[in-house]
């Protein structure tokens, strides 16, 4: 974070008691505090469960800045909101770098880290032409959101992506709009697919890295990568389980995030 772009405050979700250990949920790019409730709801009788909205998502504020550094200091501006010294860390995808971001920078804010199918890694593939489609829709011209799916389907193929994305679509006094700042994800796509050089940092806590068998996101180079970085790290595939592994294997995320946290 610089003094050019400094912390948002970011909206969020709590569940479970403030006298529990605080387990902070972090999403993915698109993504909003909504899409753990099943998680949560698992986990709130044992856990202060929290889950934010990532800058730019969601019911938190939007800003041009789409560094890893800039949201992590969202992050920690809640934290310190919160009273929370310390907490267990779960980040999906772009939430994942968040998290590695917070521990690798402020080891002492992060009790224990569960990265999900994202590696500390700079990707090759970009989310732009999802992006423009979005954008390119013709909000005015919609009465319904059956009609931007059936916009959607012309370039997004998978039903389960468009629906993903369209819970970003919302209507206000009679008129559609996006939640998500698509103009500055836009502009940031390539820094929100990248990674900051971290090869100084070392997360001494322990770590998992969940990912699904079918998603690809984690390949030799990203397991070697986060083994220098998070030296005390584990990996568990899940099996039948693509990117969203907490969506698609819902009871096997929890069974691998349970036997995670009763270790630590």
């Amino acid at each position: 974070m610089t003094q050019e772009t400094p912390a948002v405050r970011l909206h969020f979700r709590q569940s479970g008691s403030d006298r529990n250990p605080p387990l902070l949920f972090l999403h993915g790019l698109f993504g909003s505090s909504a899409n753990w409730g099943r998680i949560t709801r698992h986990f709130e009788a044992d856990y202060h469960c929290i889950t934010p909205d990532l800058r730019n998502h969601g019911r938190s504020p939007h800003d041009t800045d789409v560094s890893y550094q800039a949201q992590a200091a969202d992050v920690q501006e809640l934290m310190l909101e919160l009273s929370i010294d310390s907490a267990a860390f779960i980040g999906h995808s772009m939430g994942g770098k968040v998290a590695m971001i917070q521990a690798l920078t402020q080891p002492h804010t992060v009790d224990s880290l569960i990265v999900v199918d994202i590696a500390p890694v700079t990707y090759t593939h970009s989310f732009s032409g999802i992006i423009s489609a979005l954008r390119q829709l013709d909000l005015e011209s919609l009465h319904k959101r059956e009609q931007a799916d059936a916009q959607l389907a012309v370039s997004i193929h998978d039903a389960a992506v468009r629906a993903y994305l369209l819970q970003n679509l919302v209507k206000s006094e009679g008129r559609w709009q996006w939640r998500i700042n698509l103009d500055y994800l836009y502009a940031g796509i390539e820094e929100i697919i990248g990674f900051p050089e971290m090869k100084d940092h070392i997360y001494p806590g322990e770590t998992l890295f969940l990912y699904g068998e079918r998603s690809g996101y984690i390949d030799q180079f990203g397991c070697e990568t986060a083994k220098q970085l998070f030296p005390r790290g584990g990996f568990v595939e899940v099996v039948d389980a693509g990117h969203w592994v907490y969506a698609e294997q819902p009871e096997k995320f929890i069974q691998s995030i349970e036997a995670f946290l009763g270790r630590c």
